[in-house]
């Protein structure tokens, strides 16, 4: 099988920022839902006060399901995407109660963070750092604005749900093609990637988790819709306009005639299961 034209952290930085508008419905609920799990993996966070970096923040999940269980945290976040911070801060201007709590916001490269030493008793990373040209640089900025016997957690995914589904819609789409990969970020599903990083970043040993959760739509046309706000970019290189016409169609026939091989249910929702790897190391 031939592989996909590599992509670099670059582009899919522009991707990213090309789909603000569709985010939270096209997969961050799906980052949210990890990122729910989190604060159960700091062992030693304080259990009033601390503070904690959401680094590569993008719309403030990860702060958002970390504030419900560390109430009393101090938050500081930051991003590079100019329309996620903007859209981060729109929450944050209707939330006085988190408000609050967020101490500041800023758009800022995470390879070279501005904030101090020793600033945070954890730094939480949620499905970033593979938009890092140089996540070793990255890992090197989380290790230095730990505090001493601070934490960090890097997530990213481990599987994708919804590829068995692409490659079925692709089947009888384009059967000739090579079945479409995600250059940018399966190499990452690898831990040992991961664990290199951070290791080269200054950290010791790394311990990985995995959490699973759902990518779902409210009902079987809402997860069609999600499939094909995902689909879309994914053929956008290589398919022809003729055969990009068909895909919302096959899609929807695949989810129909395959949802018991592909998909999970609960009550009227529909979606594909995701997991992904949890990255806990401690400086």
């Amino acid at each position: 099988m031939t592989s996909a034209a590599p992509v670099s952290a670059q582009e899919g930085l522009v991707g990213f920022a090309s789909i603000i508008s569709v985010y939270e419905h096209r997969v961050g609920h799906a980052c949210r839902a990890v990122a729910s799990h989190l604060p159960s993996l700091l062992k030693s966070f304080p259990a009033v006060g601390g503070t904690v970096l959401d680094n590569a923040c993008g719309t403030g999940a990860a702060t958002q399901e970390f504030l419900k269980v560390y109430p009393s945290a101090e938050v500081s976040a930051a991003d590079l995407v100019p329309p996620m911070v903007q859209s981060f801060k729109t929450i944050i201007a209707t939330d006085p109660t988190l408000a609050a709590q967020v101490k500041d916001l800023r758009l800022e490269n995470g390879e070279n963070l501005t904030y101090a030493d020793n600033s945070f008793d954890a730094v939480l990373t949620n499905f970033g750092i593979f938009f890092f040209p140089d996540p070793v640089a990255g890992a090197k900025q989380i290790y230095r604005t730990l505090k001493p016997g601070g934490t960090a957690v890097v997530t990213l995914w481990k599987t994708f749900g919804f590829k068995p589904i692409l490659w079925e819609v692709q089947q009888r789409i384009k059967p000739a093609n090579p079945l479409t990969e995600l250059p940018l970020m399966e190499p990452w599903c690898d831990p040992k990637k991961l664990e290199k990083v951070l290791t080269d970043g200054g950290f010791g040993s790394v311990e990985f988790s995995v959490v699973k959760e759902g990518m779902w739509g409210k009902d079987k046309a809402d997860f069609v819709t999600i499939l094909l706000e995902n689909f879309g970019a994914m053929v956008a290189r290589n398919w022809t306009d003729e055969e990009k016409a068909k895909l919302a169609y096959v899609t929807s026939q695949v989810v129909n005639e395959m949802q018991d091989k592909f998909c999970i249910t609960d009550g009227e929702k529909v979606g594909c299961m995701m997991e992904a790897w949890a990255a806990v190391s401690s400086k």
